[in-house]
């Protein structure tokens, strides 16, 4: 009897035991311990009524907690439906009762929020809480403690569903996004493939040769650079041979056995589990068997104490979110700590701005940055691009899609290259649909594609520009103006830490753009400074019209400006501060 999850996390605990799985501070997880952990609470969970098909929701930070839970509900052929722990009492008991969650765990720094919204969540038959026990609520730690082993085996393949992750609900209200293990299998396949397809055109110079120099022999360099390697690395048959055995191998015992003795050390300290761009580790994971995941012990990014863990647990790769990107770079302590285990510097769950891209090497030097780009509907990575240099990076670029990507016009027919349309894909990633939406999910997927709801084209050499959400784009005076166009610009002004863009009615020209800044610490500046700082820099049509000065703007968890929390509050017609 097979059950995918249970199967990858047990070759980890017999093949790679001692190897540590997770680091949250100073807490080590090994795989056997994990393993362990997420068999006890599965056999606790079976004993609460929890079987194949049943969603089961857990609302933690990201702490070892989060991956137990995870893995106990999925050894057990039951759905993890992560929540977004900054959610109300409302929001909470929203998704609740959409998905028909069985069970609720959580931590007790979610108390309130779940106890108010318990009244609302008649289904939930028990709930578990990390932390003390109490009336009606059941203690995490004695589940663990005094269940056994002998959970029962559960058939689990493939095209199982995995995970139900909830949207943002930025265009409404959260959908459940149903997505499997091959989904998961499929991005990771993809991306291997895509990668691998890169290999001729790999060159190691400037400040990454600089750096690699100091760790590897010249001769390695110069091997890798040279005409004869890159001809041979270009050459179709060993790609399709390196594909062929990559695929047999992911999840195997002999890719858990060979990883095991060179693992990998990532930290995503910005990303929340609860969200896919995060949530995908929790299944890749395993499979690879050779991944450590660093994890600060604190619920807030703080660049400081991400610094300084970078420095004693020395990182391969460090992912970020393009927000935290900005605050670990403008931090003060940041030229006080070593930074130089790190090779990889990864971002996603947004576009990252050239600009700042071309600041991570300045702190970073000699890295690559590897920008993937998607969203939760394709588990979630759709593009993928490396850049080894700041000369390589551009604006809006989000590389070689991964997946079959189109740019369509609004009758679902192809525009020609350069020409701005909606994304859509088609490929294995692609989810199942929407838990319990039939209709949203015919809506979502036309002629067997997915239609992303992103505006973008392709350049000249075939990279994919992403320039907005559909449903963002600013109409004023019968021209098309792409809000992250305008912030890109502003977020550039020394004295704005960030910034969201939105339309506002206007009887004359249908809309206008209004520009909402949040500036940085102990500055001061006027809207017409703002407003001349996109002079020359930008189309007349574009320019802010308004401007309003806020204390701070609301940001999503996974670090995007919540757009349409900005226009509830700040897009009606009269500014706060107005300039011509």
């Amino acid at each position: 009897m097979a059950n995918f999850m249970d199967d990858c996390l047990s070759r980890c605990a017999k093949y790679n035991a001692q190897g540590e799985a997770l680091v949250y501070g100073e807490r080590r997880v090994s795989w056997a311990e994990l393993n362990q952990r997420a068999s006890q609470l599965a056999g606790a969970l079976a004993n609460l009524g929890v079987g194949k098909g049943d969603r089961v929701l857990f609302m933690f930070h990201n702490c070892p907690e989060f991956f137990e839970t995870n893995y106990a509900i999925q050894k057990l052929g039951a759905i993890p439906v992560p929540m977004n722990y900054r959610f109300s009492p409302r929001e909470i008991a929203f998704q609740a009762n959409h998905c028909q969650a069985k069970v609720f765990l959580f931590e007790d720094v979610w108390l309130a929020g779940v106890m108010a919204a318990r009244p609302d969540m008649p289904q939930v038959q028990h709930y578990v809480r990390k932390g003390r026990g109490g009336e009606q609520v059941l203690d995490y730690e004695n589940l663990i403690i005094n269940a056994r082993l002998d959970y029962p085996r559960v058939d689990l393949g493939p095209d199982d569903v995995a995970v139900i992750c909830y949207t943002g609900g930025t265009t409404g209200l959260p959908k459940g996004v149903m997505l499997t293990y091959q989904n998961h299998l499929g991005m990771l396949q993809a991306l291997v493939r895509n990668i691998v397809s890169r290999l001729g055109a790999l060159r190691i110079e400037g400040e990454m040769e600089q750096e690699l120099r100091k760790q590897l022999p010249g001769f390695v360099i110069s091997l890798i650079n040279s005409s004869a390697t890159r001809w041979l690395l270009s050459r179709t048959w060993l790609q399709r041979t390196i594909v062929r055995l990559a695929d047999r191998a992911i999840g195997s015992d002999l890719a858990v056995r060979v990883g095991a003795r060179s693992g990998i050390k990532a930290m995503m300290p910005s990303f929340p589990m609860f969200h896919d761009a995060a949530y995908q580790l929790a299944v890749l994971g395993p499979i690879m068997g050779n991944m450590t995941l660093l994890m600060p012990d604190k619920i807030s990014f703080d660049p400081e104490y991400v610094l300084k863990m970078i420095e004693h647990e020395r990182p391969v790769m460090l992912g970020n979110v393009p927000t935290a990107w900005r605050m670990l770079l403008d931090a003060p302590e940041i030229g006080h700590y070593d930074k130089s285990s790190v090779r990889v510097c990864a971002t996603g769950a947004g576009v990252c701005p050239a600009a700042l891209k071309r600041k991570i090497f300045e702190h970073f030097p000699g890295v690559v940055i590897a920008d993937g780009f998607g969203q939760t509907e394709m588990t979630p990575v759709t593009s993928f691009r490396f850049d080894t240099s700041a000369a390589t990076v551009k604006d809006h670029c989000v590389g070689k899609p991964i997946v079959e990507t189109r740019i369509v016009d609004e009758a679902g027919q192809d525009v020609p290259a350069g020409e701005v349309g909606e994304i859509v894909y088609r490929g294995e990633s692609v989810m199942k649909g929407y838990f319990d939406e039939p209709d949203k999910t015919a809506e979502a997927m036309i002629g067997g594609w997915f239609h992303s709801g992103d505006l973008g084209f392709f350049d000249a050499d075939g990279d994919l520009r992403v320039v907005e959400r559909k449903k963002e784009c600013i109409s004023s005076g019968g021209e098309k103006i792409f809000p992250h166009e305008v912030e890109e610009i502003l977020l550039e002004h020394p004295k704005i830490a960030d910034i969201c863009v939105i339309g506002v009615a206007d009887e004359k020209w249908g809309s206008t753009v209004r520009a909402v800044v949040q500036l940085k610490p102990d500055q001061n500046v006027e809207p017409q400074e703002v407003i001349a700082f996109c002079e020359g820099k930008m189309a007349g049509y574009k320019k802010p019209r308004s401007v309003v000065f806020v204390d701070k703007l609301p940001i999503s968890p996974v670090g995007k400006v919540q757009r349409r929390q900005v226009k509830e509050v700040w897009g009606q017609p009269e500014a706060v501060a107005v300039a011509n």
